[in-house]
């Protein structure tokens, strides 16, 4: 082979390939591993298996090759060029392709194709590049004397004060960075993550939709797959090189380094890495949350996409321009739902539960077969259980009621909720805010809120707000919100009072209007909050505490867990002789194996 690194650009991440070892064809040993394990638990392997570069280059995410992947805040991304071209998936640029549309030319439908760096269109004002420039282990300051804190939401407080000061050192001293500090190993490890964030991103080239999703493939999720499921963006910053937010005068960024597509495919044998920043797994838990998971979760949340779906392809159905401004929205329903109907059958074909009651049985056995192991790890299997026992008893109201909330289509809801927020924390010093509510996310609130208008239909939202009305009255009554009951004012939970009611909120409402929303979040006081007499923002004054309080509670399991799982985790290290891959958590990793 002639190229040691090369990229093919077909598939859900960047990949990168080493020579080719007929000996080793379909090795595939699984795990999304962090970069220094590459060196260290697998470099013998990798060699073995025809790797010709030194398995250390893989360690460190600030040079090549790692630092040629990068992240768009929920799609991972490749450089592959000197002036900040960069590949990523068909679906990430979606938003950028709604962004752009309108009903004489929907790019959904058509892809789109700039000819020169002048017809290059900006993806919009949340559209994002990140660039790790620096990580630091944190866990020390992180964790000390946290174990002395006896309540769990203290606790959580507490690290949470610590995040923030670290945070905002950390960019004070570094401008033009979005710092983050990412938990590893439940909480064993914290690593602060200094990365780059460059907010000038454009769209390049996306294929017809009739290519990148060929066959009416909406996601991503199964393979083989028979599409072009790629697209082109680029970076820039200002003329001084410094990110910038979106001008005219901004020129191209230059990378570091950047991939080259490969001038030979891959051949069966080949050893590839499959290099990117998955966002959350759940390998790592125990078989009760497992059987949470399966039973309950999944489930449930299936019904509620497609329910969801069936809504919104019904109001967009004979309207061009619903069409668009609901087509990100399904793309991305439409993609969770079938991940999570993929995990739910895999789950059960591969009769997981049983699979993983087994091993949390052998675990058992061996923390019990010597007096150290009991010292170390004694009853922490049931300790996490019982955590999990008791967060379960208020589950279906709870998720209800966030569904509810936080979902997508909850557009001016979500936004009667920031403003509620925002009326409250804007009076605090900067680090007691609520960390989504810090001044170093202002600018960011007030783009979400001009990316909203541009794709904001009452017509949808009041649809699928109805439809959530009735999710919540479906529940057994000891388990209604309230909040909900209250807000529909009567027994009669018919579809045709349910609506009245939706219509009411809806039509007595000002927040449709951009710059009302916007003179809100900057300066409203919670005292104008309570005299408006908008009914949006008065249900959000309503529904916020509610969902603050469930807030609390998960905020108080994460405390409590922050003791427990990384001796959890320890256990499973030891049991499995120290070969064991944290769970994805939104930071770079990698996975390899044999084509």
């Amino acid at each position: 082979m002639k190229a040691i690194l090369k990229i093919f650009a077909v598939i859900l991440l960047p990949a990168i390939a080493a020579a080719s070892d007929q000996t080793n064809r379909l090795y595939q040993p699984g795990g999304m591993w962090m970069p220094h394990q590459i060196a260290e638990l697998h470099g013998e392997t990798l060699k073995k298996m025809g790797l010709q570069l030194d398995p250390a280059v893989f360690a460190d995410p600030l040079q090549f090759p790692l630092n040629a992947i990068v992240s768009l805040g929920g799609c991972s991304a490749s450089f592959i060029s000197a002036d900040g071209l960069i590949i990523t998936n068909y679906h990430c640029v979606r938003g950028a392709l709604q962004y752009n549309s309108t009903e004489n030319a929907n790019l959904l439908k058509t892809g789109y194709l700039a000819h020169d760096r002048s017809q290059e269109l900006f993806a919009g004002p949340t559209a994002r590049v990140y660039v790790v420039t620096a990580i630091d282990d944190v866990t020390e300051r992180m964790l000390n004397g946290a174990a002395d804190l006896a309540d769990g939401l203290e606790r959580y407080k507490e690290l949470e004060k610590r995040e923030k000061q670290i945070v905002e050192a950390a960019e004070k001293s570094k401008p033009n960075t979005r710092c983050e500090v990412a938990r590893f190993y439940g909480g064993g490890k914290f690593y602060l993550i200094t990365k780059l964030e460059i907010k000038d991103v454009r769209l390049v080239y996306a294929p017809h939709n009739g290519v990148g999703e060929f066959g009416g493939e909406i996601d991503n999720w199964m393979w083989p797959r028979h599409d072009a499921d790629f697209s082109l963006l680029r970076a820039y910053v200002g003329p001084d090189g410094k990110p910038a937010e979106y001008s005219k005068d901004n020129v191209p960024y230059k990378p570091k380094s950047f991939l080259k597509i490969a001038d030979e495919s891959f051949k069966p044998g080949d050893l590839a890495f499959v290099v990117g920043y998955p966002a959350v797994t759940e390998r790592l838990t125990t078989a009760k949350e497992v059987v949470e998971e399966i039973e309950w979760r999944l489930p449930r949340t299936i019904r509620f996409y497609q329910q969801h779906i069936d809504v919104l392809n019904a109001v967009a159905k004979d309207d061009p321009d619903l069409k668009i401004k609901a087509a990100y929205t399904l793309a991305g329903l439409e993609n969770y739902k079938k991940k999570y109907i993929g995990t739910l059958e895999g789950a059960q074909n591969e009769k997981l539960v049983q699979k993983k009651k087994d091993e949390e049985a052998a675990l058992t056995l061996w923390i019990q077969s010597s007096l150290q192991n009991k010292q170390e790890y004694g009853n922490i299997i049931e300790k996490i259980n019982g955590l999990i026992g008791e967060s379960q008893k208020s589950r279906e109201t709870n998720q209800t009621l966030k569904f509810l909330a936080y979902r997508r289509t909850a557009q001016l809801l979500n936004a009667a909720i920031d403003i509620v927020h925002m009326a409250e924390e804007r009076p605090k010093p900067d680090l007691e805010r609520d960390p989504d509510y810090q001044e170093r996310n202002w600018k960011r609130l007030e783009q979400a809120q001009e990316r909203l208008q541009k794709n904001y239909s009452r017509a949808i939202e009041q649809a699928i707000f109805e439809l959530d009305l009735k999710d919540c009255f479906s529940l057994e009554e000891e388990l209604r919100p309230q909040v909900v009951e209250d807000f529909l004012a009567s027994a009669d939970v018919s579809d045709e009072t349910i609506h009245q009611k939706a219509e009411e909120l809806f039509s007595g409402t000002k927040l449709g209007n951009l710059d009302e929303r916007l003179n809100l979040l900057r300066s409203a006081s919670i005292k104008d909050m309570q005299n408006s007499e908008d009914k949006l923002i008065q249900f959000a004054l309503k529904l916020s505490p509610c969902l603050e309080k469930i807030k609390d509670k998960e905020k108080r399991l994460s405390g409590d867990m922050i003791l427990a799982r990384p001796i959890y985790y320890k256990a499973l290290e030891a049991f499995h002789q120290g070969v064991l891959a944290s769970d994805a958590n939104g930071t770079i990793r990698i996975s390899y194996g044999t084509v």
